[in-house]
């Protein structure tokens, strides 16, 4: 069981992504491909972020666009259930982003060695349940106050390894530091929802009507 992250927070690893790096998001349609949530909406692993009462914005992002499915689309669905559905009106508002960031960026790996150092595992920390969100949020917490360097974090998906999921910080990386390659809206374009019911399949989800 994840445990409160120490005080003061050990020292940390980081890991660094080139400027022109392209990463895939999927999203409200209503919001922009670039935006940054100011802290609003459900919890969720490593947000909301506030320092006292001030939001800290953020932004979750993926390496393919299988993962931002995953972690989005698919997120709430049980591994364990043995039918396994996601409904289409879940699909309808949303968007696939494909942005790229324009400068370098640092980011704090929370791959398994990186754990290892705090004494952590996966499983004490990326492999948790919503249960949990309250307390990994604390962690990414910790991170930003003790890593002013660092403009993110970046883990081995939960549930679509090898790829990578991506959370930025948005007092430290703004919407004009990215630049929106392409936005899709995903339930009226054929192609991604193709896409999508292939991602489906291969976990054994069923899109219902």
């Amino acid at each position: 069981m994840i445990v409160t992250p120490p005080s003061p927070f050990p020292a940390s690893n980081s890991r660094e992504i080139k400027a022109r790096t392209r990463f895939h998001r999927v999203h409200e349609q209503r919001f922009a491909s670039c935006s940054f949530n100011p802290g609003k909406g459900r919890p969720s692993r490593f947000a909301p972020l506030f320092l006292g009462s001030d939001a800290i914005p953020t932004q979750y992002l993926a390496t393919d666009y299988e993962c931002a499915v995953h972690e989005t689309i698919f997120h709430d669905v049980p591994i364990d259930e043995p039918n396994k559905t996601v409904g289409v009106d879940n699909i309808r508002p949303l968007a696939h982003s494909v942005i790229e960031v324009k400068r370098d960026l640092v980011l704090v790996p929370l791959f398994a060695p990186d754990l290892a150092r705090w004494g952590v595992s996966r499983g004490d920390l990326i492999d948790t349940t919503a249960a949990d969100y309250r307390i990994t949020a604390q962690w990414a917490l910790a991170i930003h106050k003790s890593r002013p360097d660092a403009h993110g974090l970046i883990w081995t998906s939960k549930r679509c390894d090898p790829q990578q999921a991506v959370l930025l910080f948005g007092d430290r990386v703004a919407e004009t530091d990215l630049r929106e390659i392409s936005k899709v809206a995903i339930y009226s374009n054929v192609g991604e929802m193709r896409q999508v019911a292939t991602f489906a399949a291969r976990v054994d989800i069923t899109l219902v009507l």
